[in-house]
């Protein structure tokens, strides 16, 4: 499953930059720490043409990682540039040697990590993430459900004795905003089961913002790899609705969905293809989902899962 870095990544490479059309690069030459609201970079030398050199000055913007700088001089003899840190909204962060210096970004990577991010939390309630806990019955009727619980799919409670393995299907009700539980949400057996039996439930529950872009995208939000192109196709069509699209850029999406069977329309706007795509994908991942955990019957609050 990707991290966080490697769905931004790709949503570049796909959608946003291609090849050819790749912003004046170059690479810091030495770490930067976060500690100086100010600063001097080094970047290294042969990367940045002296032409792209002098398309730095006072009050251009560099990005390196998710942080934007405003330059405030550069001498190209000792290649050094003096920044302001963590500008437009950005936050200052610590950069290791090696790391990209992008001239002008067209579209920073704060700006579409934060469009991933709002896509990714915005699946639910058309899709839910899936999760798994284990629950021992008790002397009660009921035991703490996990937080983040919002109905479940599937449940076994295992009856297992010395000489036979057997796990059998369960009714169960969940409730939610319940005092009782520590977590709110609690899971009620409609007869006392013997209690210290297991039982292990399937829920959905919604999905979790990433925040490092270390982080894995199912451990963390509960993505799977189907959910990835419904996220990216999203997370396009939002940025395209923020600003204007250079010419480049559209041909380029225009040509990312003709592969994958979208072409445009007669006079049809890109960010309408890509929403379009995006209903298909989602209609596509809803059937996925409804295969794997078909909807149970509920009956009196008791969710009698099939």
């Amino acid at each position: 499953m990707s991290t966080f870095a490697e769905l931004i990544n790709r949503t570049y490479r796909e959608y946003l930059r291609p090849v050819e059309e790749q912003e004046p690069l170059s690479q810091l030459a030495s770490g930067i720490d976060n500690s100086a609201s100010t600063t001097s970079i080094t970047y290294v030398a042969n990367l940045w043409t002296p032409e792209e050199e002098e398309l730095i000055g006072s009050g251009s913007i560099l990005e390196i990682g998710q942080e934007l700088m405003m330059v405030e001089d550069i001498n190209t003899v000792s290649r050094t540039i003096t920044v302001e840190r963590a500008r437009l909204g950005s936050t200052i962060a610590s950069h290791a040697a090696g790391a990209d210096i992008l001239l002008k970004p067209r579209y920073p990577r704060l700006n579409v990590a934060n469009a991933i991010g709002d896509q990714i939390v915005g699946l639910y309630p058309a899709l839910y993430a899936v999760k798994n806990t284990t629950l021992t019955t008790t002397s009660v009727n009921y035991v703490e459900g996990p937080a983040d619980m919002k109905r479940i799919l599937k449940a076994k409670i295992n009856n297992s004795t010395s000489s036979v393995t057997n796990y059998a299907d369960i009714s169960l009700e969940l409730l939610t905003d319940f005092t009782p539980s520590s977590t709110n949400v609690a899971i009620q057996f409609p007869t006392g089961p013997t209690s210290g039996k297991s039982v292990y439930v399937n829920y959905a529950a919604q999905f979790t913002r990433p925040t490092a872009e270390t982080d894995n995208l199912n451990t963390v939000s509960g993505l799977e790899e189907f959910h990835e192109q419904i996220v990216m196709v999203g997370a396009v069509a939002q940025m395209l609705s923020e600003l204007d699209v250079d010419t480049t850029t559209q041909n380029f999406i225009t040509e990312s969905l003709e592969i994958r069977g979208v072409p445009l329309g007669s006079g049809e706007r890109v960010r309408n293809a890509l929403l379009r795509y995006y209903g298909v994908l989602l209609d596509r991942a809803r059937r996925e989902q409804r295969t794997r955990f078909p909807a149970g019957v509920d009956l009196y609050g008791i969710s009698f899962t099939t």
